[in-house]
């Protein structure tokens, strides 16, 4: 997982979560509760109040977000091609910590 930090003068209390992944194999185990809890314990020592993520639309990982308390703050369609080609819509959560 990654955490990137904005860097501009009137966003330093907001990062972004990037990169989450759990092997397919291995899901369903709590490993992924367990990356955005410490994700956001490491954001909360780093002075960062605000996270924001993008996931595709309709992917395992939305329930994942909302499990944890993020909001989806809306959909942008036609966001990212996926490896067949398609343009798969995004969703947008946040999470005020």
């Amino acid at each position: 997982m990654q955490l990137a930090l904005a860097t501009q003068p009137n966003a330093q209390h907001r990062a972004e979560v990037q990169k989450i992944m759990v092997h397919t194999q291995a899901r369903q185990q709590g490993i992924g509760q367990a990356l955005m809890t410490a994700i956001e314990e490491v954001a909360h020592m780093v002075g960062r109040t605000l996270l924001v993520l993008d996931t595709r639309r309709g992917d395992v990982s939305e329930q994942l977000y909302l499990k944890q308390s993020y909001t989806c703050g809306g959909i942008i369609p036609h966001y990212a091609r996926s490896s067949t080609g398609v343009l798969d819509d995004t969703a947008i959560f946040y999470k005020v910590l």
